[in-house]
């Protein structure tokens, strides 16, 4: 008598809507209802199982042994059991049904996402604020996929992607244009200015540009987009600073003005936290400046669907932060 348990090995059999075929006419579904005969030892609890009639679990059993030219089973009026023949040849498809089962699992599993690791290139302003809720929706919606991120300049997103080193890259909208990545907008990310709680300026519900003249900024590096867009605007609006001080890092930033060194200007998504005990954000008007922020991706290569995603958790990341959507959703190149 062959032995269940190594017959079952963890197996559930169950019959599948299109039958497989495989050489001499024998089909899964055939293979199916023999391992769900010797699971059982009984033709009615069989066909249970793997939802048929009984008669058509015995016309099944008679098939595939007409294919085989072997019998299975050894039957009784009251008893069934694996015939000598039969014995190990069932064990084989049990194991082959499990193997089937396993890479059809498998597929679906990559189809739907569940595993993979995903590269991120993402600037520096997002990738403290977005990536973390994505991060985290990400380890509780799908725990098997893994996510790396490269906090880089504005300039390296685009060419990370170009490159291959991410998947897709989180970034603000470029001046230049190239044909090998894309650009879709996705939101609108407000300027506002950052002061101490005691600074003057602090108090008002909201500022102008020229409100800013005779300060010192400190502003993130001149590799990043908000420098670039935040002096264009200030150049555009005439207004003389003290002084300028490009700095490396977003706490860099917050630790030179809760120092009392200057003052900033950063987009919402950059914003300190609220309630923060030292620091305030003004919002600028006069007029309102905002940085376009979107999706970078490789116009030649679709997004895995592991990359998808997690592309989908960031967009609902960046909503979250900067629901202001951005008024078309047409793609760009870039």
């Amino acid at each position: 008598m062959m032995d269940r348990t190594v017959l079952l090995s963890g197996y559930i059999p169950h019959v599948p809507q299109a039958d497989l075929r495989v050489p001499m006419s024998v089909t899964l579904r055939q293979l199916r209802v023999a391992v769900a005969v010797a699971t059982h030892l009984n033709f009615r609890r069989a066909a249970e199982t793997v939802h048929l009639s009984p008669p058509a679990v015995s016309a099944a059993i008679a098939e595939l042994e007409q294919a085989l030219g072997i019998v299975l089973f050894d039957r009784s009026s009251r008893e069934v059991h694996p015939s000598a023949a039969g014995a190990s040849f069932l064990q084989g498809a049990a194991r082959l049904l499990a193997d089937y089962d396993r890479l059809l699992c498998d597929a679906t599993l990559t189809t739907q996402a569940r595993r993979g690791r995903v590269t991120i290139s993402c600037v520096a302003s997002l990738a403290g604020r977005v990536m973390p809720l994505a991060l985290k929706a990400c380890s509780e919606r799908y725990p098997e996929l893994e996510i790396d991120i490269l906090d880089d300049v504005a300039s390296q997103v685009t060419v990370s992607v170009r490159a291959g080193g991410a998947d897709f890259g989180l970034g603000v909208k470029p001046d230049t244009e190239s044909s090998a990545v894309l650009f879709t907008p996705q939101a609108e990310d407000p300027f506002f200015l950052v002061c101490a709680r005691e600074h003057p300026l602090s108090t008002r519900r909201r500022v102008t540009w020229k409100d800013l003249a005779g300060e010192r900024l400190v502003l993130p590096a001149s590799g990043s987009g908000t420098w670039q867009i935040v002096n264009d605007q200030l150049v555009r609006a005439h207004v003389k600073l003290r002084g300028k001080t490009p700095v490396s890092h977003i706490s860099t930033v917050y630790g030179m003005v809760e120092a009392g060194y200057g003052i900033s200007v950063l987009p919402a998504t950059a914003l300190p936290a609220a309630g923060h005990p030292i620091l305030t954000a003004v919002a600028i008007h006069g007029p309102r400046l905002c940085r376009i922020l979107g999706i970078y991706q490789r116009r030649d290569r679709s997004l895995s669907p592991a990359a998808q995603t997690v592309l989908d958790l960031v967009l609902e990341a960046l909503v979250e932060l900067a629901p202001a959507k951005f008024d078309t959703r047409r793609s760009e190149p870039v």
